[in-house]
């Protein structure tokens, strides 16, 4: 298990239980629902009762119980990441990141990392989107940056991306497992 030192263990326990999309939205799913269904999956928080409807805070409370922060990023959010950015793609948003720039749409588009969602007006029905689901969060470039899908540009940086690159991605690749 990853050995994070206690400084750096309880900053990144305040901005998981203060995160907002929930679990940094490394998760596939992007309703509660979802994210709890994959979170049982994944052989976590068994307890819960079928179609229940805990609140963010509490599902954040359970897991820091059941796996505490190292699980949490060993088991799910290391490697989500994995899964969605290949090494060179991280390699690659660490160098903007370090320069202090943000990532091109054309490179995020090209790496089917981001792709623009066009909605016809047989989508939107009065209740909302119906069984269409809602840009924004759905591609994994929404993990590191914030874009803007009105006008199609890189925006800036999420609170994820300073900690990954900062703190958790370090922590990774330096030999820090007890």
């Amino acid at each position: 298990m990853l050995k994070i030192p206690a400084n750096v263990k309880d900053k990144l326990r305040r901005y998981l239980i203060n995160a907002d999309p929930f679990l940094w939205n490394v998760l596939e799913k992007k309703n509660k629902k979802g994210r709890l269904k994959e979170l049982k999956a994944l052989g976590y928080l068994k307890s819960y009762a079928e179609g229940g409807n805990p609140v963010y805070a509490k599902i954040n409370q359970d897991l820091l119980v059941e796996l505490g922060l190292e699980g949490i990023l060993e088991y799910i959010v290391v490697p989500r990441i994995g899964v969605l950015f290949k090494p060179d793609d991280l390699q690659y948003l660490r160098r903007c990141w370090e320069q202090g720039q943000t990532p091109t749409l054309d490179y995020l588009k090209k790496r089917k990392l981001y792709r623009k969602r066009h909605f016809t007006g047989n989508e939107v029905i009065a209740e909302g989107f119906g069984n269409y689901a809602i840009s924004g969060y759905k591609e994994p470039a929404f993990i590191f940056l914030q874009i803007n899908t009105q006008y199609d540009f890189v925006e800036r940086w999420t609170v994820f991306a300073g900690l990954w690159f900062e703190e958790v991605e370090p922590l990774v690749n330096t030999d820090t497992r007890e």
